[in-house]
């Protein structure tokens, strides 16, 4: 279970994922791949994961559990072993993300505190032992994923805007989703824009942030099934949100739901998945113009690799793809593996 990098890996740089998984065994794992000679490696885990994030400097991958979960586990990939789980407190949830900065000192996860008005940011110190030592509002209840802004600045924050037990969605009616930004040096809130109410059930949900610190957004809309509503849109820090226009022949086939979002390696391009509707799309950010879609039955995990303008995507079905946004077309990934995997919602570069 052991992984070590080889020479091809460190020109390629961008050659090693990771992401939750289900195995055929019915057991949820976290599964990691080099790209180099297609091998893949799993670790078992206490229950369904979300994402993964890695440490920079350390061979360790931070598994957040998926929400109502309480846990993140922490996996060092050259032994196969667990380094330890990372407990929230007893009235929180963990909301399924995290990240690590840059110096590998701070780990930062979004989370819940029951009955709570305002979201989470829980920053633990991981070299005192993962002690929390902040806790900084979101500015929104539900908050999900959060991304870190290259330079270190800032972070961005989804907050859903859903109130939930368990699973189940409490305030579909009155939920109210935003985009925060807090400073990452105190925490303080910087700015926060929504879509307003007439879009108030578009849950902002997943995120990327690119060097130039824009933002993209990936949305699932809570009303009703035949709404034409904001469901992809980028933002900059001071203006107001920029809803990205969908053709109405590939709206119909997204059911209201985006998965993942994510911005290619020049930052130019970015893809959103939809899972539902078995496709990810394709965006040229300079234009504010939809390239095109890739049907993949399924695919929701997003990822760059070396190349502009291209994309790693993840199915639930177990695929592995490589798509390109000029020529938008796919080719599946083979890989060897023990046993058939299911990929789960995220793809994160290891």
């Amino acid at each position: 279970m052991s992984v070590h990098l080889h020479a091809e890996q460190q020109v390629m740089g961008l050659s090693r994922y990771a992401s939750a998984a289900r195995g055929a065994d019915g057991r949820f794992y976290l599964s990691w791949i080099n790209m180099v000679d297609k091998q893949l490696s799993s670790y078992p885990l206490p229950g369904r994961a979300h994402h993964v994030v890695a440490h920079p400097d350390k061979p360790w991958l931070f598994v957040v559990a998926r929400r109502p979960q309480q846990w993140i586990e922490v996996i060092d990939t050259h032994t196969g072993k667990s380094i330890t789980q990372i407990r929230c407190d007893a009235d929180h949830q963990m909301c399924g993300h995290a990240q690590i900065t840059q110096n590998g000192r701070w780990l930062l996860s979004t989370e819940q505190a029951t009955n709570a008005d305002e979201g989470l940011v829980v920053v633990r110190d991981i070299h005192n032992g993962f002690k929390v030592e902040q806790q900084w509002p979101t500015g929104g209840i539900g908050p999900h994923e959060l991304r870190l802004s290259p330079d270190q600045r800032f972070l961005a924050v989804a907050n859903g805007g859903i109130l939930t037990e368990g699973r189940e969605k409490l305030n579909l009616d009155s939920m109210s989703p935003s985009l925060a930004y807090l400073d990452m040096i105190n925490g303080q809130l910087l700015d926060k824009v929504e879509l307003g109410h007439a879009y108030h059930q578009s849950g902002i949900r997943h995120l990327d942030v690119a060097a130039d610190g824009r933002v993209i957004m990936a949305m699932q809309y809570e009303g009703e099934a035949v709404d034409i509503v904001p469901l992809v849109a980028t933002h900059r820090m001071g203006e107001a949100i920029n809803s990205l226009a969908i053709p109405l022949e590939i709206y119909g086939q997204l059911k209201q739901y985006c998965g993942s979002a994510c911005f290619d390696i020049s930052g130019r391009y970015a893809a959103v998945s939809a899972p539902r509707g078995g496709l990810v799309m394709l965006w040229d950010l300079s234009l504010d113009r939809l390239q095109g879609v890739v049907n993949i039955n399924d695919g929701c995990g997003l990822a760059p690799t070396e190349s502009a303008g291209e994309f790693l995507v993840s199915s639930g079905n177990g695929g592995l793809y490589r798509i390109n946004s000029d020529e938008l077309v796919r080719q599946q990934i083979p890989y060897e593996f023990e046993q058939p995997i299911n990929w789960d919602n995220h793809l994160s570069i290891i």
